[in-house]
């Protein structure tokens, strides 16, 4: 995007951006607050006169009170409000209200909105390949495995699930079996449960794919109790399940950079504020983290360091 757009042009005005975002009591989404911030502050630094206002819902199923936070914003007249939504709807009105006063739009992470001129996120039904991919070469190409799935009605859990499934399809291999794919609704508890039961109906469980880091922590919990060698792979990569693979514990997770994605969905906002085409759909830098390079930065596995380049 920067090689076809260029530099990030200067703003004649002050802008306020607001941010309507996920419950912070899950660290992702404290992550990509941290980020949009970040992003925020290198622009400020470059001389940009710009606020963020970044607040979450209350918890990961209140959907009213992200509507309610988001219309905040738009009746204060932001310049700009980035949202990533709990579901595909909920966050329609405020959406429509923002168009009403010429609000410009982004989509961070989730539930992609048509009425959001780009969305900046994870490419989720990658990760739900690259998470199967790496459960099925680490446990040698057989056994029983499982997939433990997020909120029903969010876009980035049908996709990462969808992602799990099609790669054991694709395999075509009859020493694979997917022999649950259930509900955790994002939830470490429910996750833990979950787990626990479907070891005692298959003791020989090789792997579990969890379409969160939330979820894989608790699922972990419930492995570690039964004494079971299953594997576990999150999705999120946040601090807490880098920490655990670091000491040796989980297994892995696919890392979507949630500081870097929240930056991105600022620089890009930026963009689109000073006139600039950017594209519809951004995809995030990911990749799956585990033992091999659990100790590497972002700048050494992808091989450049985040940071805006500014007009003169």
């Amino acid at each position: 995007i920067r090689e076809e757009l260029g530099a990030v042009p200067k703003l004649d005005e002050a802008v306020t951006i607001g941010f309507a975002t996920k419950t912070f009591e899950n660290e992702f989404w404290r992550m990509e607050k941290e980020g949009a911030e970040w992003g925020a502050e290198m622009f400020q630094d470059a001389g940009y006169d710009l606020t963020i206002d970044v607040r979450g819902a209350q918890t990961e199923s209140d959907e009213e009170g992200q509507l309610t936070l988001m219309m905040d914003m738009v009746n204060k007249g932001y310049n700009a409000i980035m949202i990533s939504g709990i579901s595909e709807g909920n966050l329609v009105p405020g959406c429509e209200a923002a168009m009403e006063k010429g609000i410009e739009l982004t989509t961070v992470m989730d539930a992609f909105s048509p009425y959001a001129g780009t969305t900046v996120g994870a490419w989720h039904y990658m990760a739900g390949k690259q998470g199967a991919e790496w459960i099925y070469n680490k446990i040698g190409q057989e056994g029983q495995v499982a997939c433990i799935t997020g909120l029903s009605q969010a876009t980035a859990a049908q996709a990462r699930t969808q992602g799990f499934n099609d790669f054991f399809a694709e395999q075509n291999n009859d020493k694979i079996e997917i022999v649950a794919v259930q509900n955790g609704d994002w939830d470490r508890q429910k996750a833990y449960n979950i787990t626990e039961t479907l070891l005692q109906q298959y003791p020989d469980l090789k792997g579990i794919y969890c379409n969160n880091d939330t979820m894989a922590m608790g699922s972990l919990e419930a492995i570690k109790a039964a004494g079971s060698d299953c594997v576990v792979v999150g999705t999120d990569g946040t601090s807490e399940a880098i920490a655990s693979i670091q000491e040796g514990e989980l297994d892995a997770t696919v890392d979507f950079s949630p500081k870097v994605m929240g930056a991105i969905g600022v620089e890009m906002t930026i963009r689109k504020l000073a006139g600039q085409d950017v594209p519809k759909v951004v995809y995030a830098p990911q990749c799956v983290r585990d033992s091999e390079n659990v100790d590497k930065t972002f700048e050494e596995i992808f091989g450049y360091e985040y940071e805006p380049v500014f007009e003169e």
